[in-house]
């Protein structure tokens, strides 16, 4: 029932997907950004990881920011922010990939010595029925860079 259920779910709302930038996010406000990528893909759902990162970074330098091209982990600044892209996906057994993408802008922060993330843009939605979502995650990358390069919330 609940494979039936899910399966339901995404067949519906397949191609549903939510974006937003917070107007604060300008490259003045940013001292440097880095793109970290989440690969929770099965059976060979995504490919082009390499591609994607790099996309993603050559998009954010042309839109005006600073990107630190190698890995940073935890706090490193108040000013430096991180773009996360995640994709979560299997593959029904000798067919399609299924799953979701979350793209996130975020940045970590120390105040009054509380940690936290904040949230500073999102895309998030769901996939079905795609051989691979190579083209798909590039796709919808783009799409949130034009978010990115004009922020609207």
């Amino acid at each position: 029932m609940k494979k039936l259920l899910v399966t339901v779910m995404f067949v519906l709302f397949g191609s549903q997907t939510s974006a937003w930038v917070s107007k604060e996010f300008t490259p003045s406000n940013v001292d440097e950004i880095n793109v970290q990528i989440v690969d929770d893909a099965r059976e060979g759902c995504w490919t082009n990881i390499g591609e994607v990162k790099r996309y993603a970074e050559d998009k954010l330098e042309l839109a005006g920011h600073n990107v630190y091209r190698k890995r940073k982990d935890g706090w490193t600044g108040f000013k430096h922010y991180k773009l996360r892209i995640q994709i979560i996906a299997s593959r029904k057994p000798f067919k399609d990939c299924y799953g979701a993408y979350n793209i996130k802008l975020y940045k970590l922060n120390k105040t009054d010595g509380v940690n936290g993330a904040f949230l500073v843009g999102e895309i998030l939605g769901s996939f079905n029925a795609y051989q691979n979502v190579n083209q798909l995650t590039l796709k919808e990358v783009g799409d949130f860079m034009k978010d990115v390069e004009d922020p609207r919330w």
